[in-house]
């Protein structure tokens, strides 16, 4: 697709190979202890570094790296004010939730985000619903990920597109199934920051090739002056939009089952307060580098053979091809570390959540050991299955799937672990509300619903009331319960 080198070529090979390695070395410290606790939570023993750069490699997805700069390569300045509220992620992910989940999840044992649900109310139903959620949204973000890494491949080495889904399926797969959640983790800490070099390079490369910050201006100006708009061409971004925007980023990262699954992993609070510290300085550099790469791309490779390849042409027109290597291994470090928390994620919904929590006596280790490997197979197939016919733009099921699982579980998770008057009716009514009316609004409206605000608003609101509403009509549970949760003060 466009001009690449045999170094590019062996950079790939080596960052893939120093991958496996991180997983292999994982694999090795597995603590003792349950096959399941070490697999999905890593014998809870993250530290801050690793801790801080797992949840922001999982959070950059190939979303970051491969749809936003094809935004903005296709609406200039106007997606800088549309990804403004990523600002704030880690302040309002940390903030709301972190430390709270930490605590639950050392005391009640909690493994997976459903089983803090099931276990808060007693309830077997609400793990259920919970996991069959979790499967099909973080399903449709894995195939966000293969198509975003299968883009990748294409415009860099002219693998055909299909070829660039399996391989990342397989790879990806391989080292999940292989080290669980330590060496997602570990591997996730060597992918972030392959990914900020990358990033800050390519900005600074393209910057210079391009003659500075004036000669970008007047770049985009030549081609459309709407591209140095607020609005950006076609109203890409009108004011309601940009708003609701600035609420969905940090409220839809907080929300986000795998990212919650992060806080049951640490090792103790202070370790959040430590990670939470390191993410804000880090998200401050990446993401408005990652928009102004895309921008510069609109400069330097105006016509693209794709939408989603503006980051890896605007790599390869920018950097020397000694280091283009090194650089592109940013989207792909940011693809591979969101596949393999969304694959952990939803074979725990499966393995445990789905069938061990509902089956009738003890479950082995072989058992749970085979159902949790089998799980990430046929994730991985279906998943691989749908990314064969990608969208235009890939941000677009980012953005479905992320804010989709915000508006399933953030009201009844926050309402749940903060409110000992919320009840498992209420839980229950507040995820199908949520995940229901999310997913009838995108069918009849598609990005924008009522007063061209984004349909996770409203299903957020209808969560709300259905938490509210639900825990009115039911009935409070029984104290004995609440006091695993909550402080003899805060019961009364």
């Amino acid at each position: 697709m466009y001009e690449t080198a045999s170094s590019v070529r062996l950079a790939f090979g080596v960052y893939i190979a120093l991958t496996f390695l991180l997983a292999y070395m994982a694999r090795r410290q597995a603590v003792r202890g349950g096959f399941l606790q070490e697999f999905l939570v890593g014998g809870r023993t993250i530290g801050p570094w690793v801790l801080g750069l797992t949840w922001i490699a999982t959070s950059a997805s190939g979303g970051t790296f491969i749809g936003a700069p094809a935004l903005a390569h296709a609406n200039g300045w106007s997606v800088m004010l549309w990804i403004s509220g990523y600002i704030v992620v880690a302040t309002t992910g940390f903030g709301l939730l972190g430390r709270r989940i930490a605590e639950l999840g050392s005391r009640t044992g909690a493994l997976t985000f459903p089983d803090l649900l099931r276990d808060r109310f007693a309830s077997k139903s609400i793990g259920a619903v919970s996991g069959v959620a979790m499967l099909v949204l973080h399903t449709s973000f894995i195939v966000a990920q293969y198509i975003a890494g299968a883009r990748v491949l294409e415009a860099v080495m002219g693998v055909p597109y299909a070829w660039g889904v399996l391989s990342f399926a397989v790879v990806v797969g391989l080292y999940t199934a292989y080290g669980g959640f330590r060496a997602v983790a570990w591997t996730d800490s060597f992918q972030a920051v392959v990914m900020l070099i990358g990033v800050l390079l390519t900005a600074g490369f393209g910057l210079y090739k391009v003659g500075g910050l004036q000669a970008v201006y007047d770049g985009l100006s030549a081609q459309s002056p709407e591209l140095l708009t607020p609005l950006g061409p076609d109203k890409f971004l009108p004011l309601p939009a940009a708003i609701s925007f600035f609420f969905v980023w940090p409220l839809a990262t907080a929300g986000g089952p795998a990212l919650i699954t992060r806080f049951l992993a640490c090792r103790n609070t202070a370790t959040l307060r430590r990670a939470a510290l390191l993410i804000g300085c880090y998200i401050l550099l990446l993401y408005p580098a990652v928009i102004f790469v895309g921008i510069l791309g609109r400069v330097l490779v105006p016509e693209l053979a794709a939408g989603d390849h503006a980051m890896p042409a605007t790599i390869l027109a920018a950097v020397p091809s000694t280091l283009a290597g090194l650089v592109l291994a940013a989207p792909m470090a940011a693809i591979m570390s969101t596949i393999s928390s969304y694959l952990l994620v939803a074979s725990g919904a499966i393995a445990r959540d789905l069938y061990q929590r509902n089956v009738r006596g003890p479950v082995s280790e072989g058992r749970a050991k085979a159902v949790t490997h089998l799980s990430i197979v046929v994730v991985g197939l279906v998943a691989g299955a749908f990314a064969l016919r990608p969208p235009d733009y890939l941000q677009y099921i980012v953005i479905f799937s992320g804010t989709g699982l915000a508006a399933t579980f953030l009201i009844p998770t926050l309402l749940a672990v903060y409110w000992p008057g919320m009840n498992r009716t209420g839980c229950l009514v507040g995820v199908v509300a949520g995940f229901v009316s999310f997913l009838l609004q995108y069918a009849a409206y598609g990005t924008r619903s009522f007063l061209e605000l984004d349909p996770f608003v409203w299903s957020l609101a209808m969560s709300a009331a259905g938490c509210v509403a639900g825990s009115l009509m039911g009935v409070r549970e029984p104290r004995v319960l609440l006091e695993k949760y909550f402080a003899p003060e805060e019961l009364e």
